[in-house]
């Protein structure tokens, strides 16, 4: 068997499996779910086109309450070790790339609040979004960062709490620096 057969056949168990673990929630074509995953749908959960969960050491988890509402567009990929808990609403938009060990949740301690992540958001590895967080489109939240604040559109944050900074000047900044570097 070749490389590219054995990956087919990988991407269709990947599916047949999406069908059995997400039989209580509402799913899209061709969802993938390669590694364990843990769903608690006791809310609405719907599950977009495309929408593929990868393997890898640690299991992910969504869970969704009673009365709440979980909701992941088409097109977005979730690394391994991924948690999601909404009480009332956690929405993540198309296109989405949320890394390993990335933690979502719309409650703590001391509120419930939407969370909503916009269109072709890349969240990295470790990062923590609290309740109440909109990040808007195109915007990357930094590895480790804690998103406590709301992100404007392509707005890169970073830290703990995250600080929030245009990604044009992230773009012009590196462009000088290189730019400084060639004249040297």
């Amino acid at each position: 068997m070749t490389s590219r057969t054995i990956e087919r056949l990988q991407r269709g168990v990947g599916v047949v499996r999406a069908k059995l673990v997400f039989r209580d929630c509402t799913l899209g074509a061709r969802v993938s779910a390669r590694g364990r995953l843990r769903i608690v749908a006791d809310g609405d959960v719907r599950v977009g086109d495309h929408v593929q969960f990868a393997s890898g050491m640690f299991g992910s988890e969504l869970v969704c309450g009673q009365g709440g509402e979980l909701v992941i567009g088409p097109s977005c990929v979730f690394n391994c070790g991924v948690s999601i808990r909404a009480r009332r609403s956690v929405r993540i938009g198309k296109g989405c790339i949320i890394a390993s060990l990335v933690n979502i949740r719309d409650h703590d301690a001391d509120r419930i609040a939407p969370v909503v992540i916009g269109d072709d958001v890349w969240i990295a590895h470790g990062a923590s979004v609290e309740p109440g967080v909109t990040i808007g489109d195109g915007s990357i939240v930094s590895a480790g960062s804690v998103v406590c604040a709301d992100v404007p559109a392509r707005h890169l944050a970073i830290g703990n709490p995250a600080k929030v900074i245009p990604i044009q000047s992230v773009r012009q900044e590196k462009r000088e620096h290189s730019e400084d570097l060639a004249r040297r």
